[in-house]
C-alpha cells in the first residue's frame, strides 16, 4: 500500500486493514497531520483489491482524547497583521471543512469500517467513531461530546450523525451535558454494540467481525453500505426502486453470485472476487 504518515499507520490482516492512530505519547490527539492522513490512508486501503473491511483503532493508552487544542491555536484569535476579520473567517472555515472532510471521508468509505475503541474517546473523537459503521469497545472506555464543556458547539460531525445512532434523549443528554459516560452505559443507550473486557480483547473481537464480514461476497456488501447509505435521504419508496435497480444491475449479475451457488452445488468453500 502506497501510503506514508508520521501519526497513522496502516497494517493488513487478510482482507482487513486497520487505521492505527498512531500518536500515542499525545493520547492521539488529532492534529492538522492526522485531518490529511485519514483521507489518505481509506483511499490507499480502498485501492487495494484484498481489503473488503477497515478497522480503525489507536496504539497506546487512549484511542482519542479529542483535538490538539495546543497544536491548533484554538483560543488564540489571533491573525497576521493586516488582515481582515472576514478573511481570517473564511480561512477558520476552510481549516474546519478540511476537518469535516476527513472525519466524512469514513462515512463514505464504501467498505464497512468498524471502530475498536479502548480509554477516552473524547470530543473529536466521538466525530470519528460517529462515522464508522459499527462500534465495539473496551470496559475502561469512556465517552464525551466534550466540546460543549470548554465552549464550543461540536462542528466537526457528531451533531450530524450522533442523531442517527441513538434517539433524541441521549443525544441532547450527552451534547448538552458535556458529561462522560462509560462504556456500560455506552453500550445500554447504542453508542457501541459491544464491550470487551481489555483493548486486547476488543480488537479481537473487531478483527473477528471483520474477518466474518470480509468472507462474504464483496459486491454484495458493498451494495448493502450503498444502499444504507443511499437510504438516509430517500423515501421508504424511493430506496425500495432503487434497491431493486441496483441489484438488477449488480448482485444478481455478478461472478460472486454465480461462485455462491456452485460453490453451495459442490459443498466447497465459495472464493470470491468480488466480480
Amino acid at each position: 500500500m502506497d501510503f506514508s504518515s508520521e501519526v497513522v499507520t496502516l497494517e493488513k490482516n487478510g482482507g482487513v486493514g486497520t487505521i492505527w492512530l498512531d500518536r500515542p505519547d499525545k493520547y492521539n490527539a488529532l492534529n492538522e497531520a492526522f485531518w490529511l492522513a485519514i483521507p489518505k490512508a481509506l483511499s490507499a486501503l480502498e485501492a487495494d483489491e484484498d481489503i473488503r473491511v477497515v478497522l480503525v483503532a489507536g496504539r497506546g493508552k487512549h484511542f482519542c482524547v479529542g483535538i490538539d487544542l495546543v497544536q491548533s491555536g484554538m483560543g488564540t484569535h489571533q491573525r497576521p497583521a493586516g488582515e481582515s476579520e472576514a478573511v481570517a473567517n473564511l480561512r477558520q472555515l476552510e481549516g474546519t471543512t478540511r476537518f469535516q472532510d476527513a472525519m466524512s471521508s469514513l462515512a463514505k468509505c464504501p467498505l464497512p469500517v468498524i471502530a475498536v475503541i479502548h480509554g477516552h474517546c473524547l470530543g473529536a473523537g466521538i466525530d470519528m467513531v460517529t462515522a464508522c459503521d459499527i462500534r465495539i469497545a473496551s470496559a475502561d472506555s469512556n465517552f464525551s461530546v466534550r466540546e460543549t464543556r470548554i465552549g464550543l458547539v461540536a462542528d466537526v460531525g457528531t451533531l450530524q450523525r450522533l442523531p442517527k445512532i441513538l434517539n433524541a434523549g441521549h443525544v441532547a443528554e450527552l451534547a448538552y451535558s458535556a458529561k462522560d459516560i462509560d462504556a456500560a452505559r455506552a453500550e445500554k443507550i447504542g453508542l457501541v454494540n459491544d464491550v470487551y473486557d481489555t483493548a486486547e480483547a476488543a480488537y479481537d473481537a473487531g478483527m473477528a467481525l471483520a474477518t466474518q464480514i470480509a468472507a462474504n461476497p464483496p459486491m454484495a456488501v458493498r451494495g448493502t453500505k450503498f444502499m444504507l447509505q443511499q437510504s438516509e435521504t430517500l423515501t421508504t419508496e424511493q430506496s425500495l426502486l432503487m434497491n431493486g435497480m441496483f441489484t438488477m444491475m449488480t448482485s444478481l449479475r455478478s461472478n460472486d453470485l454465480q461462485e455462491s451457488m456452485l460453490a453451495f452445488a459442490e459443498k466447497r468453500a465459495p472464493k470470491y472476487t468480488g466480480t
